[in-house]
């Protein structure tokens, strides 16, 4: 066992635990050694771990946020300290001394919003050493080396997961291995599944990159050109990685990026950032859905609440005209024809508008009230 593998090893044991737990239920399902047995076992090995950094994403959800509120105060600061910056540069100590002093202030600006720098890659740091813990098992189980739980031996778990094939490629094959490694699969058949996987992986982390810039960012965010940035470079960068990865690997990564777009669809559909595009298009589905459920109540959509002792015309059938409300909806005419009932109805008052009180009352040369 390598020292990297010892040092990993509390996190390589609970990742082996977890894969043949899973590989115990999905085995009475499918056959033990097929490939959606182990596969279906990654697959939910990756949502555990997900699962539990739910509250991690939250706290990167605010971080982000608050990162976005306060960038403007942070580029001031940079404004502040740009002169002071220049005119020490040929005093190194004086330099230090003014970067420290800046490095002061954008920390306590930091902390009195509740944020900090790195609280949105903590996510993706907590998840690092798992993905290397899981990486390490299947390189191991490649090679045939029993580790914890996967057990040696003809009928082990080691033999089982090498015996494993996803579309024709073994989950512990690479792009590059060799004809006597892969257990009778094709070297070309291999490195078609991991390029068609690497591709999907590629696109989808770019999409969901995107709609993240472009929907749940604040226009005048200036960390958007630095977050576009690293959307063209991050795919690539995975796109090598993928190449030196297992195929069971790449199964960790598939499902990451579609879990981490599924937890975007539910941040711009429900908890967009204000004044982002996705936070307009929220304010509009909200505006819908009371103008559809007025709509269902009979209400209008711009209905004013009466005040307090005013009678709603609604209560009466009768509609209200230039704001006044019509007192008792005429009914049908009983007995003689002319005539109305001791209970009769009332005809609608005249709905003219009103003079205000305290009007001032026009008079003519004659005096009288006009």
């Amino acid at each position: 066992m390598q020292w990297y593998d010892q040092l990993l090893s509390p996190l390589i044991w609970g990742v082996s635990w977890i894969i043949v737990q899973f590989h115990k239920l999905f085995g009475s399902v499918f056959l033990p050694n097929s490939g959606w047995a182990w596969g279906l076992s990654i697959v939910f090995l990756t949502l555990v771990i997900r699962a539990a950094l739910i509250p991690l994403f939250v706290k990167q959800i605010k971080s982000m946020r608050a990162m976005q509120v306060v960038q403007p105060e942070v580029k001031k600061l940079q404004e502040k300290y740009k002169k002071e910056l220049e005119r020490a540069k040929f005093d190194p100590q004086r330099k230090r001394e003014v970067q420290a002093r800046q490095q002061r202030e954008m920390m306590a600006l930091y902390k009195e919003h509740g944020t900090n720098p790195f609280a949105s890659c903590l996510p993706l740091l907590v998840q690092m050493p798992f993905f290397t813990a899981l990486y390490r098992l299947l390189y191991n189980v490649a090679n045939g080396h029993a580790l914890y739980f996967m057990t040696a031996g003809p009928h082990g778990l080691v033999t089982s997961a090498n015996q494993a094939h996803i579309f024709g490629a073994p989950i512990s094959a690479h792009f590059n291995a060799t004809a006597a490694t892969l257990g009778g699969a094709s070297p070309t058949t291999v490195k078609a599944v991991i390029i068609g996987m690497t591709i999907v992986y590629v696109v989808t982390q770019f999409i969901t990159q995107r709609q993240m810039i472009l929907k749940n960012s604040a226009p005048d965010n200036p960390m958007v050109q630095q977050q576009k940035a690293m959307m063209y470079i991050m795919p690539v960068f995975m796109a090598f990685f993928c190449f030196i990865a297992p195929v069971g690997v790449l199964i960790y990564l598939l499902t990451t990026n579609f879990w981490t777009m599924g937890q975007q669809f539910y941040v711009l559909h429900n908890s967009p950032l204000p004044g982002s595009k996705a936070h307009e298009a929220h304010l509009a589905r909200q505006a819908a859905k009371a103008a559809k459920k007025a709509a269902k109540s009979g209400e209008p959509v711009d209905a004013v609440p009466p005040q307090a002792g005013e009678k709603t015309a609604s209560t009466n059938g009768a509609k209200s005209v230039n704001g006044a409300a019509a007192k008792g909806a005429a009914k049908p005419k009983a007995g003689a024809a002319g005539n109305a009932t001791g209970t009769g109805t009332k005809q609608i008052e005249d709905a003219r508008p009103k003079p205000q009180r305290n009007q001032p009352v026009r008079t003519t040369r004659s005096g009288r009230k006009k």
